[in-house]
């Protein structure tokens, strides 16, 4: 009975993994995803050391990806092994990158919202009315900025649910009110 429960769990969670917008087909997608550890000791002192601020920040999505880096959420290998370009088309974005440093996943994401996109108006109001979305039978949690621009997925297998006081959980809502500064 333990082993479907465990393999159970496992199977939602490589489900949930696959239902971002990560498109398998798309040339931009085909490079290895295989992720490095997370920010060594030293990188996440020097982080936690400097204060970073969102006004010091651009807004677009080099702003974000700056401002989420120098505040120690997102690291990048040297060859970008763990940086994935996703088909932002699916949700009607403009930009899309997935990052992933060991356990953790982030995505980031830029929309334009001049004109019409039907796509992505659903995508937006559903976030801001539930803080989900549904693609591929999937619903995924994510985050908005306060002006709606910018959306942020985060996941980690290592937050529960109904967890409030693990580590990994409170890792998780420093990213998402950084996130929201922004």
């Amino acid at each position: 009975m333990k082993r479907i429960i465990v393999s159970a769990i496992a199977v939602v969670l490589i489900a949930m993994s696959f239902a971002s917008c990560y498109d398998p087909l798309s040339a931009t997608n085909q490079k290895s995803t295989n992720a490095s550890d997370a920010t060594t000791s030293g990188e996440s002192e020097k982080a936690k050391a400097k204060k970073v601020k969102a006004e010091d920040y651009e807004k677009t999505f080099e702003g974000l990806y700056d401002y989420m880096k120098d505040s120690g959420f997102i690291t990048v290998d040297e060859n970008k092994s763990n940086v994935v370009k996703m088909n932002v088309k699916l949700i009607g974005a403009e930009k899309g990158y997935k990052y992933t440093m060991g356990n953790i996943r982030i995505e980031l994401y830029a929309f334009n919202l001049k004109g019409e996109n039907k796509t992505r108006d659903k995508i937006l109001d559903s976030v801001k009315k539930d803080g989900t979305y549904t693609i591929y039978s999937q619903v995924i949690p994510a985050y908005l900025t306060d002006d709606g621009k910018f959306m942020m997925i985060y996941a980690n297998p290592d937050v529960r649910e109904g967890d409030t006081t693990s580590d990994a959980y409170l890792n998780m809502q420093k990213a998402v009110k950084a996130f929201k500064k922004f």
